[in-house]
């Protein structure tokens, strides 16, 4: 969907968020082929199987014809649409948060995806080095 330069998909906050709401329909209702083999019917099955897709701005942008970085250029500034996309990519966050937590998404590629958001996995450690340790050694009777 290709637009005009210099030209605004999306006219009002309104109709980014009607578009909005159908790229996260879109990405919840995701299929992936799968193609098993029957032991008892002796053939291949081939089935869609529901596999959603997390939320991104990157994807958003590119279901409405335009690059990610076009969008910014082109909505970040307005007052108008500034809201909308504050909760566009909180509804982000929340949905691979989800995602990762109900197990839709290997929980192994967490830590990855969720940096993007400022989650860590580091533990953070605090050592003193002016620790005095004190050892006393008990030889028994002498």
């Amino acid at each position: 969907m290709a637009r005009k330069k210099g030209g605004r998909t999306f006219k009002t906050s309104s109709d980014m968020l009607k578009a909005w709401e159908a790229y996260k329909e879109q990405c919840d209702n995701a299929t992936v082929v799968q193609t098993t083999f029957s032991q008892k019917d002796g053939k291949y099955i081939t089935e869609k199987i529901p596999h959603p897709i997390t939320y991104t701005l990157k994807g958003f942008a590119l279901s409405a014809g335009m690059t990610e970085n076009n969008f910014y250029e082109t909505y970040r500034n307005k007052e108008e649409f500034g809201l909308v996309i504050a909760c566009m990519k909180e509804e982000c966050e929340t949905d691979a948060r989800s995602k990762f937590e109900n197990g839709t998404i290997d929980s192994r590629l967490a830590g990855l995806w969720l940096s993007r958001y400022g989650y860590t996995t580091n533990v953070e450690q605090k050592v003193d080095a002016d620790m005095t340790l004190n050892v006393s050694i008990d030889y028994g009777d002498e």
